[in-house]
């Protein structure tokens, strides 16, 4: 069964999240406005919120011995968010928090996008992959890894701000990371071009 969403397009059952987390941001809308102003001074601009749908997998990583078929010890926690839209992973220095947001939100962002989507296998997969490649560093030779999940795949809403305006030689927009401050160029003119 597939969900409508508002373009009248249907979104398949493996790309549908309940009750995914929506983040609120680190980065204040002044603070966006001001990375936007280091890179165009002078500039006036427009700062709006904006989300990003994550997938977010939980991970316990267990190491064992060559000569013990079950892991031992705790093990380690990590938090992978894998891009919904991209299918990019990255390995979280935390384990998103927020407010439930209804399923309708990650239908109308995952459904703004066009091309293949990464599906919830692909998620599981690159988030396991990601584990996987950090922990095997710190693994001596003979010794396994254990990836299980914690929790089921989540759907997180990741925040951003859209910064848009310009100065008297160019207009911009950037996307600002909500979390870190981080920025992407997303499009810049010189003035009197559009």
């Amino acid at each position: 069964m597939s969900a409508e969403i508002g373009t009248g397009h249907s979104l398949r059952p493996d790309l549908q999240v309940e009750d995914p987390v929506r983040m609120e941001p680190l980065v204040t809308a002044a603070e966006a406005l001001a990375v936007f102003q280091r890179k165009l001074p002078g500039a006036l601009a427009e700062v709006r919120p904006t989300h990003h749908p994550f997938w977010w997998a939980a991970l316990d990583v267990r190491i064992r011995g060559l000569f013990r078929r079950d892991a031992s010890g705790p093990g380690q926690r990590l938090d992978v968010l894998v891009n919904a839209v991209s299918g990019r992973g990255m390995i979280a220095d935390f384990t998103p928090r927020g407010a439930t947001a209804g399923s309708s939100e990650w239908l109308s962002l995952i459904g703004e996008q066009s091309g293949p989507l990464p599906t919830r296998r692909e998620a599981e997969r690159t988030a396991r992959s990601l584990a996987r490649a950090k922990v095997v560093k710190t693994v001596k030779l003979g010794m396994g890894i254990e990836v299980t999940p914690a929790d089921g795949l989540r759907g997180v809403l990741k925040p951003n701000w859209i910064v848009t305006g310009g100065n008297a030689k160019h207009s911009a927009t950037i996307l600002v990371d909500g979390l870190d401050g981080s920025h992407y160029i997303v499009r810049v003119d010189k003035a009197g071009r559009s």
